[in-house]
């Protein structure tokens, strides 16, 4: 190679080191920016798919939707609840036998707190429950309050979030009330049922048809 080549090709690869230096800082720092905006995106709609999982779980039991409640655990999922403290499908056995004495329930989720790492997250919710059941001695309905929280470890497999291990605590029971009047007595089709029935299932089937 002569001098003058040389010296030109020296210089091309000057230039072209040059060049990389000032082009890769930014094409690296958008790549960074792309994939930490994709990571808070997928935070996000993580946190999402966690929340719903809660609300399905006060849903199924407000209804009476087995299938809906035990959608929310992994098959292998641990629970411990009050003296319970075995897996999620034996609790959800045991709460279908509570479930099925009820009149009414209704469970409110709040205080929601989700972290996110990967495939794992770790939640927190209160939830505060109202149940109306017949009295003991069979003279008519009561009303009983409770709160307490839900404290969760789930894990999203194939996409799905669910419930991998969850701790519940019963931090308040309020005295037990007498009801007026029977659950039953309200106008129909004026509250909400423990079964397929209630609205939501009618206004979810017209929503899914694409009906008005």
């Amino acid at each position: 190679m002569s001098e003058t080549n040389r010296r030109g090709a020296l210089a091309t690869a000057a230039l072209a080191t040059g060049i990389a230096a000032m082009v890769t800082p930014a094409t690296a720092g958008a790549k960074s920016r792309d994939k930490t905006l994709a990571m808070k995106v997928d935070e996000l709609a993580s946190r999402a798919a966690v929340e719903e999982v809660l609300l399905d779980y006060a849903r199924g039991n407000d209804h009476g939707d087995e299938a809906m409640i035990r959608s929310c655990f992994w098959p292998e999922s641990k629970h411990k609840h009050g003296g319970f403290d075995g897996t999620s499908t034996a609790f959800v056995d045991f709460a279908m036998k509570v479930g099925a004495t009820l009149k009414y329930s209704k469970h409110h989720i709040s205080n929601i707190s989700v972290r996110v790492d990967g495939d794992r997250a770790f939640s927190e919710c209160y939830y505060f429950a109202h149940h109306r059941r017949s009295k003991k001695d069979s003279t008519g309905e009561e009303d009983a309050f409770f709160e307490g929280r839900y404290i969760d470890i789930l894990e999203r497999r194939d996409g799905v979030w669910k419930i991998i291990q969850r701790r519940g605590t019963s931090d308040w029971n309020s005295p037990v009330f007498p009801a007026e009047s029977p659950y039953n007595s309200l106008p129909a089709g004026s509250h909400a049922l423990r079964s397929g029935d209630d609205a939501y299932y009618q206004m979810l089937a017209l929503f899914t048809a694409g009906k008005p």
